[in-house]
């Protein structure tokens, strides 16, 4: 690899890595400081995001929500009801990313058969009127934290 390239790889991780507030573990409930444009590319919210599983991650899928479809996501588990087609869910976050910064997770193998246990995070960016203490207080009363 590149020395410039590796560098590049390493700034995105340490970037991701000041940016992210776990806010729940099941599922894995992440805020990430900041919009989407900005900092760290998808490719490494996507690594971290699927390592703070440990060797235990499932294969995922993500959906891009705009912010007022998060309180939607964490009562239903989605907002919208889970298909096999091909814009619902991408294997990478960036094509999810345009969709908006309410970032859900699911397991890949189980969708859309199993619904109610499809999700295993969301990534939410801090756009759109989205911020720590809010979604902190929203992850709260839905019991999560």
């Amino acid at each position: 690899m590149a020395p410039d390239r590796e560098a590049r790889i390493l700034e995105d991780l340490q970037d991701a890595v000041q940016r992210m507030h776990v806010l729940a573990r099941s599922p894995r409930i992440v805020l990430a400081a900041g919009i989407r444009t900005e900092g760290a590319r998808p490719m490494a919210w996507q690594a971290l995001f699927e390592r703070s599983f440990g060797a235990a991650v499932p294969p995922v899928h993500y959906r891009g929500a705009p912010a007022s479809a998060l309180t939607t996501v964490l009562a239903k588990g989605f907002d919208s009801e889970p298909t096999l087609g091909s814009g619902w869910s991408h294997p990478r976050l960036r094509d999810a990313m345009s969709m908006g910064p309410v970032i859900q997770v699911f397991r890949r193998d189980r969708l859309p058969d199993d619904v109610g246990r499809d999700l295993v995070g969301v990534i939410v960016f801090e756009e759109d009127g989205l911020n720590l203490a809010g979604v902190r207080a929203i992850v709260r009363e839905f019991g999560l934290s």
